[in-house]
C-alpha cells in the first residue's frame, strides 16, 4: 500500500499517461500556432513590408514546426552576445532609446549596466524586451520596429507599447507582441 508520499504503482502511472495526453495536446497546439506564425510572416513578406538583409535565410514554403520557431527566435540574435546572453546596450539601440533611459526601466544605474550589459542578472527582465523586439520580423526592420514601438495602440489602451514598458508593464506588451506575431491578437 502506498504512502501520501509515495502513490501507488497505479495512481502514478495514471497519473503519467495523463501527463503524456497534457504533452501530446500541449505540442499538437505549439504545431499549430507555429504554422499560424509562418502564415502571418508569409503574409506579410508577400505584401509591401521591406523584409529585413538578416532574413535572407527565410522559413521555407515546407518546414517543421521546430524550423518555424528557430527562424522567429534568430530574428533577436543580434541582441545577444557571445555569451548567449542579451545585452542590454543592443536592446537600447534597436530600441531607439539612450542606455541610460534603459537603465531607469530596469530599476538599474547607467553606470553598472554600461559595466556589464548582459549580466545574468539582467536576463530575466531583458527576455521581455527581447519578446517584444520579435515584432521587427513583421515591421521589417529597425526604423519600422521603434515607429511600432511609438505608435498609440488599442489593444495598449491607447497607449505606445514604450509608454508601457517604460511604466515597468513589460508582461503586457509582450504578449501583445506575442499575439501578433501568431496572428491572435485578443
Amino acid at each position: 500500500m502506498g504512502s501520501a508520499r509515495n502513490p501507488p504503482k497505479a495512481e502514478r502511472t495514471n497519473e503519467l499517461a495523463g501527463m503524456l495526453a497534457q504533452l501530446t495536446e500541449a505540442k499538437d497546439q505549439m504545431e499549430r500556432l507555429l504554422a499560424r506564425v509562418e502564415d502571418v510572416l508569409h503574409g506579410v513578406a508577400g505584401g509591401s513590408a521591406i523584409r529585413r538583409p538578416t532574413m535572407a535565410s527565410a522559413v521555407p514554403a515546407r518546414t517543421s514546426p521546430l524550423d518555424r520557431l528557430n527562424a522567429v527566435l534568430a530574428s533577436t540574435a543580434d541582441l545577444r552576445e557571445a555569451n548567449g546572453n542579451v545585452s542590454a546596450a543592443r536592446v537600447a539601440r534597436v530600441y531607439g532609446v539612450s542606455l541610460s533611459r534603459l537603465a531607469g526601466w530596469l530599476g538599474r544605474t547607467k553606470q553598472s549596466v554600461s559595466k556589464t550589459p548582459d549580466a545574468d542578472s539582467l536576463q530575466d527582465a531583458l527576455g521581455y524586451f527581447e519578446r517584444v523586439a520579435r515584432v521587427r520580423r513583421v515591421t521589417g526592420d529597425d526604423a519600422g520596429f521603434r515607429k511600432w514601438l511609438r505608435m498609440p495602440h488599442a489593444l495598449l489602451g491607447d497607449a505606445s507599447p514604450l509608454d508601457v514598458m517604460a511604466r515597468g508593464e513589460w508582461q503586457a506588451v509582450a504578449d501583445y507582441a506575442d499575439d501578433l506575431l501568431t496572428g491572435s491578437p485578443t
